[in-house]
């Protein structure tokens, strides 16, 4: 266990170290975008396609596509999100309201990944398994969308939902990231 623990630092400090030299200080707020809305998205399509069947199955496919795109872009976001978080100054406060923000996004991660796997198990109807063999998983006739991978998927955009409020709170309540510059009205001489 110690040894992981040690792998996982030096990999997290060498991606530090490289990573505050190769982006921005802003780049988590440039990019948590994308997950927010992939796995917005992927719901509203996951939920259109219980209601409206398609002979390909298209918004079966596009679900999972999107919440595996979701994933990967929350991924993506929570390692900027080490970047970014470099170029601040913390206090008690904010500094807890940051372990709050980094502990949801990881259980938001945990019901998408979830969710994806709970379709990796389920399986098209022998009748449907031709016409769908060419997207499933490797050509096994998974990746069925289910009520369970729904309400996995819904428990993941409640949770990047409140993470996102958290990572707001910060910056608009506490100014976490902000350079607090005073602007001169253009209008008043």
């Amino acid at each position: 266990m110690h040894f992981i623990i040690g792998l996982w630092s030096a990999f997290l400090s060498t991606w530090i170290h490289i990573g505050i030299h190769l982006f921005p200080h802003t780049i988590h707020p440039m990019v948590v975008h994308f997950p927010i809305a992939l796995l917005y998205l992927a719901l509203a399509v996951d939920i259109v396609g219980k209601f409206v069947k398609t002979p390909d199955r298209f918004f079966d496919r596009a679900s999972f596509w999107l919440t595996l795109l979701g994933l990967i872009a929350g991924a993506v976001a929570a390692a900027m999100g080490v970047i970014s978080e470099q170029f601040v100054r913390w206090d008690a406060t904010t500094l807890a309201i940051l372990t709050a923000h980094q502990r949801d996004a990881v259980i938001t991660g945990i019901f998408v990944f979830l969710a994806l796997l709970a379709r990796f198990f389920a399986r098209y109807s022998r009748n449907t398994i031709g016409r769908n063999q060419r997207w499933s998983f490797w050509g096994t006739g998974r990746g069925r969308s289910t009520g369970l991978s729904t309400l996995l998927l819904f428990l993941g955009v409640v949770m990047i939902t409140w993470t996102g409020s958290l990572g707001g709170t910060m910056v608009y309540h506490y100014g976490v990231g902000i350079r607090h510059v005073t602007y001169k009205n253009p209008l008043k001489p």
